[in-house]
């Protein structure tokens, strides 16, 4: 965003206290154990790290059995709990800044509704405003997000996995606008590629993709490229996407892929990436998951980016930078450096690499320097050229600072804790009448039988055809009748919806005695109504009724307690 970097160095300059000067260097600054911890603990996996000012930063951790799920907060001082709603776990959720006091995540819906990436909160003045998300059948729903970012309150962007609509007409990588007053869904029908991260810049928004649908996946991009290189940085301005003309120096045909991106007003927009994870060469080509290639950085100050050939540092061809933070006003990035298989190890040592992007000199620093690993580099962000902070896939943080701090945040809106979201997920309304009674809009339907009649003379009286009817019995979507057949005939069962036949059994000769007939229903088209249809083959004085005796014979509908309820979901 155009003014935060402003306002950064401006409070940077005006709050710090100069009370210690000493050189910046890397150090585990931990926030407090929990209450009842006697320990500093890990916070678990990381979605989000970003900073305002340097008084006033967000980290989003995916939590574990001792931290709540949530956003911590930075208040120039220490970390602490900001909200314990609107999480999510470390691979979707992420935070993006509207303004000074308000903010966005990607998080997961509230309850019932499940998935993680599916849903946004809005968070503004210390509450969440808004939440939002759409049920599974919803005619337009949201798909997988893990990318955010907002140019000022009334343009953020939202981006995420590969996909389609439900109706097939809108392909290509899902995103999510926000104009200021309402939300809507927008497919990039240019490119099915996953979108891996968004940055405000001065001309709109810089969007980095994977090389497939979505990271670490095979599957191909959908709609099918028409680039004849893959494309991976793409621009978002007005509303419009236009794809970048950057192609990287190695691995230009699918086997590389941009992972971070990071931009600042008036200073050096940077882009990072390394070998491709995801796509359909990593099935033919990848060697442990990642096609080989050296890590991948590229600067722009307005112009083309340029790809920077980086020296002075060592790399392994399955080493990726996943995060970049440029330093505002200067030529520096940090950038976390992951050896693709470390990305998922809590004990590793996280590498942490210093670029210049004049001269493209790299240094490469391990964390911690000594003793064991507190996991691979996840997330990273930088405020001045001595304050910035790492933390690791296991939710360690480490502080790039020279000793000094800003004033402490007294802002109350990041005093927390924020407990509270609206449900989404609940329908909230009053309605005008009591709802319409469908106790039994699943139950089988009642019973009747349809009898094609012979022609005789002088008919007389005969026994019932079916009698002894059973109460239905429903296993899953298929419903059983059992009931006696006292002579020999045709019989068919049938089921109707509003007069019009769903479902009807084989057309089946049925000697006498005990019988039952199957019958698969539909929970999409559920009778209203079951008729035997029948046709008797032979009749013998033995099947004669008395006219002077009480039959027990006489077929009829099951009454309510006959009943068996079910619905459509059966089982």
């Amino acid at each position: 965003m155009i003014a935060r970097a402003i306002l950064a160095l401006a409070l940077w300059a005006g709050l710090v206290s100069m009370a210690r000067a000493d050189a910046p260097r890397w150090r585990l600054e931990q926030p407090a154990p929990p209450a009842g911890a006697p320990f500093q603990v890990a916070l678990g996996s990381p979605g989000t790290l970003t900073f305002w000012a340097p008084n006033r930063g967000l980290l989003a951790v995916e939590g574990n059995s001792v931290v709540p799920r949530g956003i911590l907060a930075y208040d120039g001082e220490s970390w602490h709990t900001l909200a314990t709603v609107c999480g999510g776990p470390g691979d979707t959720m992420r935070i993006a800044w509207a303004g000074p006091t308000e903010f966005w995540t990607v998080s997961e819906p509230s309850r019932p509704r499940q998935g993680s990436g599916t849903a946004l909160c809005r968070f503004k003045d210390g509450q969440v405003l808004a939440s939002y998300s759409t049920a599974d059948n919803a005619a337009d729903p949201y798909r997988q997000m893990n990318a955010a970012a907002c140019n000022g309150p009334n343009d953020c962007w939202f981006g995420g996995i590969g996909s389609r609509d439900p109706t097939g007409t809108r392909v290509g990588a899902f995103h999510l606008h926000w104009d200021g007053t309402n939300l809507r869904t927008v497919y990039n029908a240019q490119s099915g590629r996953g979108v891996t991260d968004l940055a405000a810049s001065d001309a709109g928004f810089l969007e980095t993709v994977a090389a497939g649908a979505r990271q670490s996946s095979p599957d191909a991009p959908d709609p099918r490229p028409l680039e004849t290189q893959p494309l991976l940085l793409h621009r978002i301005v007005s509303g419009s996407f236009a794809n970048d003309p950057f192609v990287p120096s190695a691995e230009a045909e699918g086997g590389s892929e941009l992972l971070a991106a990071d931009a600042h007003h008036a200073s050096l927009s940077w882009i990072v990436g390394g070998g491709a994870a995801s796509g359909p060469d990593v099935t033919t080509r990848g060697v442990g998951g990642v096609i080989p290639r050296l890590p991948l950085a590229a600067v722009s100050s307005g112009a083309a980016f340029r790809e920077l050939t980086l020296t002075g540092a060592t790399f392994g061809t399955a080493d990726r930078f996943e995060d970049i933070a440029g330093v505002a006003g200067t030529p520096i990035g940090w950038a976390a450096l992951v050896p693709f298989a470390d990305r998922g190890r809590t004990n590793a040592k996280a590498l942490v690499a210093r670029i210049d992007s004049t001269t493209g000199q790299t240094d490469v620093e391990s964390l911690p320097p000594s003793g064991s690993g507190r996991g691979s580099a996840a997330r990273i962000a930088f405020t001045s050229p001595t304050d910035g902070w790492m933390v690791t896939n296991a939710g360690w943080l480490f502080h790039y600072s020279d000793g000094s701090r800003p004033a402490k945040d007294t802002d109350p809106a990041f005093a927390g804790p924020i407990e509270n979201r609206p449900n989404e997920a609940a329908e909230q309304f009053v309605p005008d009448a009591a709802p319409a009674d469908d106790s039994q809009l699943f139950a089988p339907p009642p019973v009747t039988v349809e009898t094609q009649a012979t022609e005789t003379q002088d008919p007389k009286p005969l026994k019932a055809l079916i009698t002894k009817l059973k109460k239905p019995k429903l296993k899953g979507t298929t419903l059983i009748l059992s009931f006696t057949v006292t002579r020999k005939a045709k019989i068919q069962l049938i089921a109707k919806r509003n007069g019009r036949t769903v479902a009807k059994s084989p057309n089946k000769t049925f000697n006498k005695g005990k019988r039952s007939i199957k019958l698969k229903l539909s929970r999409k088209k559920w009778p209203t109504r079951l008729a035997f249809k029948t046709k008797e083959l032979t009749i013998d004085d033995s099947q004669i009724a008395d006219p002077n005796a009480d039959s027990d014979t006489t077929v009829s509908s099951p009454s309510p307690d006959d009943t068996v309820t079910s619905s459509p979901g059966g089982g």
